[in-house]
């Protein structure tokens, strides 16, 4: 599930379950200290992904109420179709990613031309979520180059600006970037990319599922 958090743009993606459901009406069930229930923003739609073996179904819902501290009240709006889920489906996703200016190097003064190389930790066909060594300003401007983590190994080249940036550790930061400019060929590639590795979690999940079951006594 995608959850709209205060004074944060974009939705953070949460694992939870499906509870009681009497439509439009629903309720999802989170682990515990998943999400901090003080922080979600009621006001906001949210999305909710539903996995299947066959399929993954999108639904955008109101939120009705919240049950602190695991359990969400939501209003099933509508369906969402594969071209709305672009801004809203994001998987987890590692890969290498590189950032840098828009500045060409023979145009650049000093300090105006960089690149930075990292990882991502998460994709979807608005933006992702790196991992770097070095800091990056807020809005700054980026242009995007990665290679996507599916059988094609599709490069990706973008333009993007910076949502935000978080020091984890010394020598850590998470960088969110959005993309600004990029072309549907490109957005076609990464959303096909999300669904593989998706179908690809889901199928591990089940294993696990199914050897844990033959284990028990």
């Amino acid at each position: 599930m995608s959850v709209p958090l205060k004074g944060v743009a974009e939705k953070v993606r949460v694992p939870c379950f499906f509870g009681t459901a009497a439509p439009p009406e629903f309720t999802l069930h989170f682990p515990p200290e998943a999400v901090d229930f003080e922080q979600i923003d009621t006001q906001r739609d949210c999305m909710v992904m539903v996995d299947s073996a066959e399929e993954t179904l999108s639904i955008a819902a109101a939120i009705a109420a919240l049950q602190p501290p695991s359990v969400l009240n939501l209003i099933a709006r509508e369906e969402v179709t594969h071209t709305q889920t672009r801004s809203y489906f994001r998987v987890d996703a590692t890969t290498r990613v590189a950032a840098s200016s828009l500045i060409p190097k023979e145009m650049a003064r000093e300090g105006e031309c960089w690149r930075l190389l990292g990882d991502t930790i998460d994709l979807s066909g608005s933006g992702l979520l790196c991992a770097f060594s070095e800091p990056l300003e807020q809005g700054t401007k980026v242009r995007i180059e990665l290679t996507l983590p599916s059988s094609g190994m599709d490069m990706i080249k973008a333009f993007g600006h910076v949502v935000r940036c978080k020091k984890i550790e010394e020598g850590l930061y998470h960088a969110a970037l959005h993309f600004d400019m990029i072309d549907a060929e490109s957005q076609d590639k990464i959303m096909a990319c999300c669904f593989e590795l998706q179908r690809r979690y889901l199928r591990m999940r089940v294993q696990l599922q199914r050897s844990e079951t033959a284990g028990s006594p």
